[in-house]
């Protein structure tokens, strides 16, 4: 069974964003979804003289190692000032020391949500552009989730359900361009 790493760009401990993540994960059916949090994973801020004094941080091998055992990826940005925050850059900073091509030309389904009514638009457009331009992934689908608190229900933390079915649909439908994508690439490896 493929294997879908899901994360959000968050390092928040009430993250809106880890909780559209982990809930796209529980849509998943036809393969292994691991959700991971940022949380597990701090590292200090990226320097040239950081890395060249103290090495690459425990915390980048470690989610690089769970990048390059995971066929495909589910990731929900956050948006500050119309760009993806500060954690998911320096994460992607230091993991991009370890090898350039961080998704090494895997699939990615990218999403976002906030309160506002834009979503993450702002933000998911400019991950795009870094993590298709520069770290090697392939965004297969994107979604954005706007005005958060209208559009999902929630209970005891936990997505139940997105309020209105035009919003459902189009993330099963990313889902599915996704888990589309990591099959057909399957079949023409084999």
């Amino acid at each position: 069974m493929k294997k879908i790493l899901a994360f959000s760009g968050s390092n928040s401990s009430q993250s809106i964003n880890q909780r559209l993540v982990r809930f796209a994960a529980s849509l998943v059916e036809s393969a292994e979804v691991t959700v991971v949090n940022f949380r597990e994973y701090e590292m200090p801020i990226y320097s040239m003289d950081r890395e060249q004094g103290e090495g690459i941080p425990d915390a980048a091998q470690q989610l690089k190692q769970l990048f390059d055992t995971h066929d495909a990826f589910i990731i929900s940005t956050p948006e500050h000032n119309s760009s993806f925050p500060a954690v998911f850059k320096n994460t992607i900073d230091w993991l991009s020391r370890i090898d350039m091509k961080v998704f090494a030309g895997k699939p990615i389904a990218l999403m976002g949500t906030s309160p506002g009514p834009g979503g993450a638009r702002g933000a998911i457009a400019h991950v795009e552009k870094v993590v298709s331009g520069y770290l090697s992934g392939r965004v297969v689908g994107t979604f954005s989730l706007p005005k958060f608190t209208h559009n999902a229900v929630v209970e005891e933390g936990e997505i139940i359900n997105l309020n209105g079915e035009a919003h459902q649909v189009e993330l099963e439908n990313v889902l599915s361009d996704l888990i589309q994508d990591l099959t057909s690439t399957v079949t023409a490896e084999d």
